[in-house]
């Protein structure tokens, strides 16, 4: 029979990683409204004025920009991330566990060196950028950069713990 602590800290950690998603999917939801609220107006405006506000395609883009990149983070919590099969309908389930756990090791190493990327990125957009939209620096704008590939390696590192317990323990209920 199993401690009733390492339940609990499983039952808390659950708890933390569906706020997690559920603050990504709220801030995703509130950036599609906005992004297509501005758009809407903006195509409003060019259909009755002959013209629109010039910061509205800016901001659109830096709008579509985060929600892809919330987005990728969302799709990496779900493990609904593109991804190309090659081999993983040909093994058995125990293979395809242990080639999901070097797939999420491979890919949470990737994704902190592309944290420290985009660190050194904002850092020197921070040093030597001008300003930009909305007269904010260029680098407030680019901050979803490391923020988004942080929470990306999180989810890969919290899929790969994942596929360690399966390993260890066989797939529970709430895994299928």
């Amino acid at each position: 029979m199993t401690s009733p602590e390492p339940q609990a800290a499983t039952t808390a950690n659950l708890r933390g990683v569906q706020l997690l998603i559920r603050l990504e999917e709220a801030v995703l939801a509130a950036l599609l409204t906005v992004i297509i609220v501005l758009a809407c107006y903006q195509i409003s405006l060019r259909w009755l004025t002959q013209g629109g506000l010039p910061w509205i395609d800016p901001l659109l883009r830096y709008l579509v920009l985060w929600g892809g990149l919330i987005g990728a983070a969302l799709a990496t919590a779900r493990d609904n991330h593109i991804s190309m099969d090659l081999v993983g309908y040909l093994l058995g389930d125990k293979a395809k566990n242990w080639l999901g756990l070097l797939i999420n090791i491979f890919s949470t190493v990737v994704a902190a060196f592309l944290v420290r990327a985009t660190l050194l990125f904002i850092r020197s957009e921070f040093e030597y950028g001008g300003s930009g939209l909305l007269g904010l620096p260029t680098w407030v704008w680019n901050l979803i950069f490391p923020l988004a590939f942080t929470v990306i390696c999180l989810h890969f590192l919290l899929n790969a713990l994942q596929s360690v317990r399966i390993l260890l323990t066989g797939p529970s209920s709430t895994d299928e």
